[in-house]
């Protein structure tokens, strides 16, 4: 996902893993079913892109639930994703339709 004010972002990330806005966003991840998220800052040529891995989560209900969030936000949290974070920190008309689930391409394991 682009990020387009990496300095905002950062901020974001504080205050969802330690912050005042931490429980608000752990709730928010329980009910789609995330047991852990990890936020990784990728920089390239094209720009700054966040790489989020979310563990133990079924991605057609995930993006069921995110879906959800972007009609009918359930709290004040899902609201501020919605109206703050996707439009202004990642540049993503909440207005359009979300895109496809992404697909697998391939699983390796050792």
């Amino acid at each position: 996902m682009p990020i387009v004010d990496v300095g905002a972002w950062q901020a974001f990330a504080d205050e969802i893993s330690t912050g005042a806005r931490s429980e608000a966003h752990r709730a928010f991840l329980r009910r789609g079913g995330v047991g852990k998220e990890t936020l990784f800052h990728q920089q390239t040529p094209m720009g700054d892109l966040l790489v989020m891995v979310w563990d133990g989560v079924d991605t057609n209900a995930m993006a069921a639930h995110f879906g959800s969030m972007l009609q009918d936000p359930a709290s004040d949290h899902e609201r501020y994703l919605r109206d703050y974070v996707i439009p202004e920190l990642h540049g993503i008309d909440t207005q359009q339709p979300p895109p496809p689930p992404a697909s697998q391409v391939a699983e390796i394991t050792t």
